[in-house]
This record gives C-alpha cells, structure tokens and sequence, in this order.
C-alpha cells in the first residue's frame, strides 16, 4: 500500500468549468545500498474539472505501474467545507479511491481514501477583468497546506495468505504549492502508515517514525485551462 500512494489532489477546488492536467512525481524514500536515499520514482497523471466553485471531481492513472504490469487508476471528489472572507485561510475534505490490477497474476485491490485538507494563501496577486469575468474573481496566490488522510484495507487476508491486522492506514501530509497564472509546482512531504512497523519487508523504507511506516516526497506540476 506504500507504494500505491501519491500527493494530495486538488486541496483548494478549481474554479466552476474550470480544467486541470497535473503530472506527479515521487513515492516512499529508500535507502539504495551503495548509491543514496531517495524517493521511489513512481509518476502519475491527473485530470479534474470544477463541477462547482466548491466541488471537484478528478481521476488518477499511474502510469509507472502501468509499466510494471498493474493496472491502478485513483478517483475522488474534493469539497471545499470552509474559506474565510479574505481567502486566505480554508478547508476542504475528499472522499476517494483507488483500484489496482494485477494484469499477470489477476489479482484485483480496491481501497477507499477519506483526506481533509486546512490551508493557507499567502502573496495574492492582482485580479484581471478576465479573471473576474471567467473564474469568479478568485485572486491568484500561493499556497501552504497541511492535512490528514486514511486508506481502508478491505481484504481480510495479505499475501501469502496471512490475517489483515491493519485495516485503517493513516497518512499525515505537508505541501506547498507555486502557482501562476495557469501553471502550479507542487511539492508535498507525507508520512506513510506512521504506526505501522516497517521492518522485515522488501525495501529498506526511510521514516521520521523510525521504524513505523515510511516517509514519502513528491513533486508535480499541474496546467489549469
């Protein structure tokens, strides 16, 4: 399930009508003996479409996994639950999930996601008539984000037919996001299952926790249009 996971989508809903393609870069970081500590290079592509100026709905396909034989695609809704009346301060929640496919050994997961998001704008820049005209004259700026997420194990067996013990995977997230006019650089720290031990597995995961769970860097760039 570490490996499944990827950055926040969409913490601060688009615009009504309003488009998005992101691209994402990143995953748990391990220790590769002889080389260096670095974040599994799992990419993902993302669309979302503003059905409100407080709803979006988005889809995910990662397509490192694809390469790998897995067919593993992400869905979700996020909703913005509060903003302040200059806004700059704001909340959101996204209920979600994520499938993956196993094309050669046909095995098939499926996992529920509930995110909630608090952020933060700061460095607004000046609206244009046609940002008044066209997006509600929401004023451009950067953002800061913090939040907390959980994925929902659903089997009651693991591999090799062991008791599922674990069923909610917490998640803790920091992010910030540059943005212009129609581009954002993301970048997102996560903790990965901060409780749950890490040892005896495959790869060597990297933890603030130590020996619980992993912590994972992401970066991504979206386009709005």
């Amino acid at each position: 399930m570490l490996s499944a996971c990827g950055p926040a989508r969409f913490v601060e809903p688009l615009s009504k009508n309003e488009n998005a393609i992101g691209i994402d870069l990143g995953g748990p970081m391990v220790k590769v003996p002889g080389l260096a500590t670095i974040p599994i290079p799992f990419s993902s592509v993302t669309y979302g479409r503003g059905v409100s100026n407080n709803l979006t709905i988005h889809g995910s396909w990662y397509t490192t996994a694809a390469v790998f034989g897995v067919a593993q695609i992400g869905g979700g809704a996020t909703y913005g639950a509060w903003k302040s009346k200059n806004q700059k301060h704001g909340a959101s929640a996204m209920l979600g999930f994520n499938t993956a496919i196993d094309v050669f050994e046909n095995n098939f997961k499926f996992w529920p996601q509930l995110d909630a998001h608090y952020f933060y704008k700061y460095n607004f820049r000046s609206l244009t008539q046609d940002d008044l005209l066209n997006k509600g004259g929401r004023p451009s700026a950067n953002m800061l984000y913090v939040g907390i997420g959980s994925w929902y194990e659903l089997s009651s067996v693991k591999a090799h037919g062991e008791k599922q013990e674990t069923v909610v995977v917490p998640m803790l997230n920091l992010g910030h996001d540059l943005n212009w006019k129609k581009w954002t650089f993301k970048t997102e720290l996560k903790l990965l299952a901060p409780f749950s031990s890490n040892e005896d597995i495959v790869l060597d995961y990297i933890s603030l926790t130590g020996k619980k769970g992993a912590t994972g860097l992401y970066f991504g760039l979206i386009r709005r249009f």
